[in-house]
């Protein structure tokens, strides 16, 4: 098995080998923040399956409960890199924070989250959502973002719409209980609830960003990524080298994940999984910039090519 490994490396940073620092000159210890979850999940495998080692890599993988920590880390200078969510880097931008994404995390797969209601509710089209309370994770998050357009460009008014703050891992509950009318439930309570039959699903929310989106990124200041080039190169054909081994080996993937994200393995192999990208392009991110100045939630019009940086 590490013979395999290793060759897999190889091969994966084959065309970076000129002008990478070597295993002795990996310039210290990396400081990577993500979240124990399937859409940002990518160093958890690599560091289980020595990716990082074999790669010359000396990783601190920190653990935080979402992006936005992740985020305010970063800027704090706690971690070097960090994964998180376009509307959540586009903020920091926006106070003036150098950040800037380099490479792709996770790409959109629909059955990961749904909006849901009880099986029995009347609700059976947006329109029907308005002046109920419907389920966020924070106001002003993408979660509530995608939410309200997804029930405006679906015949509702998401202006009529409550919109109540509550946990992702409440939401399922929230719903049976009546807490809510609706709510965004991701996986893999989203199985869990589909299986139990104490959910409906109304509709995919994250459709509005269209059908092939980036639903997170790497990340760091520009003056560090700058600085540290060859460190960022060796970090990336890393990533993307465990991007694929995880899209080819959901069953190893999602023992490694139910270990860290403290979940029933056979829920994990079971439930709708992210796929990882290989590679980077702005245009992946830039519908999370539109909607997010179309409803305030970005004070400018921002191109995702200004909060990106080819490495």
């Amino acid at each position: 098995m590490q013979r395999s490994r290793a060759q897999f490396l190889k091969l994966a940073l084959s065309s970076l080998a000129l002008g990478l620092p070597s295993a002795a000159g990996a310039q210290g210890t990396l400081r990577v923040g993500a979240t124990a979850n399937d859409s940002y999940a990518e160093p958890y495998y690599a560091q289980d399956q020595g990716f990082f080692q074999q790669a010359g890599l000396g990783v601190d993988l920190q653990t935080f409960s979402n992006g936005a920590g992740v985020t305010t880390a970063l800027a704090a200078g706690a971690i070097d890199i960090g994964i998180t969510n376009p509307i959540s880097l586009a903020n920091a931008v926006e106070h003036g924070i150098p950040f800037r994404f380099f490479a792709t995390g996770a790409l959109y797969n629909r059955e990961e989250l749904a909006l849901c209601v009880a099986p029995d509710s009347p609700i059976k089209t947006a329109k029907d959502l308005e002046g109920k309370a419907v389920a966020t994770t924070a106001i002003k998050d993408s979660n509530s973002l995608h939410t309200i357009a997804w029930i405006d460009q679906n015949g509702g008014d998401a202006s009529k719409v409550q919109l109540v703050e509550i946990p992702f891992s409440a939401m399922a509950a929230a719903v049976k209980r009546g807490t809510v009318a609706a709510a965004p439930i991701a996986e893999p309570a989203l199985s869990v609830a589909k299986k139990e039959g104490s959910v409906r699903v109304l509709g995919h929310p994250m459709d509005v960003y269209g059908k092939r989106f980036m639903v997170g990124g790497w990340f760091s200041r520009l003056d560090w990524i700058n600085a540290n080039l060859p460190l960022v190169r060796r970090y990336v054909a890393t990533i993307y080298a465990t991007a694929r081994w995880a899209n080819t080996h959901p069953d190893e993937s999602a023992t490694i994940l139910a270990k860290y994200a403290k979940m029933d393995p056979a829920t994990v192999r079971t439930m709708n999984r992210a796929p990882y990208g290989d590679s980077f392009s702005p245009a992946l991110f830039q519908p999370y910039l539109d909607l997010g100045y179309k409803y305030k939630y970005l004070e400018h019009q921002l191109k995702a090519t200004d909060l990106s940086t080819k490495i």
